[in-house]
């Protein structure tokens, strides 16, 4: 009995591990864990409103400049999200750079699960940035994000 139990334990923290994977322009590929990224990338975050809530949400995450720096990427001239269930957008590196959005991973103060948009969605500030307030950012903003693509600029 005492086995299982064991099982259940590891099970549940694997479960929780969250990889998240990048695939990199030269089709080299980087698995981060949960725990790299919060020690090893700087967090940012910020409160803002989301056509899928009521009233102003807070998200902590990574910027997804500072995820591209951490990796070392150079001439990088786009960036794909793709959720678990393969939906994927592309943000440019302008609006990576202009925008900051980040790819949260906490709301609240809370780890997203993945019933809540999580374990990783792409956030835009629609308040700090009123021109992200619309059905074109909305679009690019990915939840359940478990896969990163990086692509060259052409």
């Amino acid at each position: 009995m005492k086995w299982i139990f064991s099982v259940f334990l590891f099970l549940s923290f694997s479960i929780h591990a969250a990889p998240l994977v990048i695939h990199h322009a030269d089709s080299s590929k980087t698995t981060l864990s949960f725990e790299q990224i919060t020690q090893d990338i700087p967090s940012s975050g910020f409160a803002t409103h989301l056509p899928w809530y009521e009233g102003a949400k807070s998200f902590t995450g990574m910027r997804v400049s500072d995820l591209i720096a951490h990796l070392g990427a150079k001439d990088i001239g786009a960036v794909s999200f793709v959720a678990l269930n393969d939906y994927a957008a592309t943000t440019t590196i302008a609006d990576i750079q202009k925008y900051e959005p980040i790819v949260a991973y906490l709301m609240e103060g809370k780890r997203m699960k993945v019933r809540d948009k999580g374990p990783y969605w792409l956030v835009f500030n629609t308040d700090g940035y009123p021109e992200t307030n619309n059905e074109v950012f909305y679009t690019q903003m990915v939840w359940q994000i478990d896969e990163i693509i990086l692509h060259p600029k052409k």
